[in-house]
């Protein structure tokens, strides 16, 4: 390896990059929350005193979530909020049912590279799916499928794939806070997209697998759009929660 002296240094010193990653995560969690709701403003001075940080971390962390799609940027404003949209919604979920294909090729290319502890945590995942689905907050069914979900990418060991998923999950939580989504049939839809497609890749069955994770996700897709759009939504209702769609869209059909 060469020394740093003969050349000037190979690595960088350490600048204000922790600063601005600890500022854009403490933001975004209070995003996803709900403590900033869409529309508020996000004034560099306030979040410096309440992170205790300088404000170049701050603005930085803003620019960071603007290009995330938490934040909206405008000349001479500053820094908001963002409200979910339709095509936030339409992206993100584009995204994550193409990783997941390519988690369940990895996965069941050959018999035997789905690990035997990895189906175990997700059959655990897939028994409190419903029992979960009998409570009466949905707060640990939400929070156990997009576990199980996780589990399945993270089973492939594709790391590139496995960060990817992860990241957007952040957004996935923020549609739930900010559409304020209630599910009205927890028990179909955990027998239906997750003990299902535990039971299609614990037997091998790609093409079944493929279906599954396909309707799972192609479901949430609609029933986001239908409530953005104030349209009747099968299997999911809104409890009042106002949300400001940027781009209109006819209603999806079934």
């Amino acid at each position: 390896m060469r020394r740093a002296n003969e050349a000037g240094a190979i690595l960088a010193p350490m600048t204000q990059m922790e600063s601005t990653q600890f500022a854009a995560e403490q933001i975004r969690n209070a995003i996803i929350a709900g403590h900033f709701k869409p529309g508020d403003r996000l004034v560099e001075q306030q979040l410096t005193d309440m992170l205790n940080v300088s404000r170049h971390p701050v603005r930085e962390a803003l620019r960071l979530l603007a290009r995330e799609g938490f934040v909206e940027l405008k000349r001479n404003k500053g820094a908001s909020v963002r409200a979910v949209d339709a095509d936030s919604v339409t992206e993100v979920y584009n995204i994550r049912m193409a990783l997941g294909k390519i988690a369940l090729d990895h996965l069941l290319a050959e018999p035997g590279r789905l690990a035997s502890v990895d189906l175990k945590r997700l059959e655990k995942l897939a028994e409190n799916a419903v029992k979960f689905a009998k409570l009466d907050s949905q707060a640990e069914t939400v929070r156990n499928d997009l576990e199980f979900q996780q589990a399945i990418i993270d089973a492939t060991g594709l790391q590139r794939t496995i960060r990817y998923f992860s990241e957007l999950t952040a957004d996935v939580r923020r549609f739930n806070h900010q559409l304020g989504v209630v599910y009205t049939d927890r028990k179909g839809d955990a027998e239906k997209y997750v003990v299902k497609l535990f039971e299609s890749l614990r037997d091998g069955k790609l093409a079944t697998a493929h279906d599954i994770w396909h309707a799972k996700f192609a479901k949430a897709l609609e029933r986001y759009l239908s409530l953005i759009a104030d349209h009747e939504s099968d299997g999911a209702s809104r409890n009042g929660v106002g949300v400001q769609p940027a781009t209109k869209r006819p209603p999806v059909r079934k």
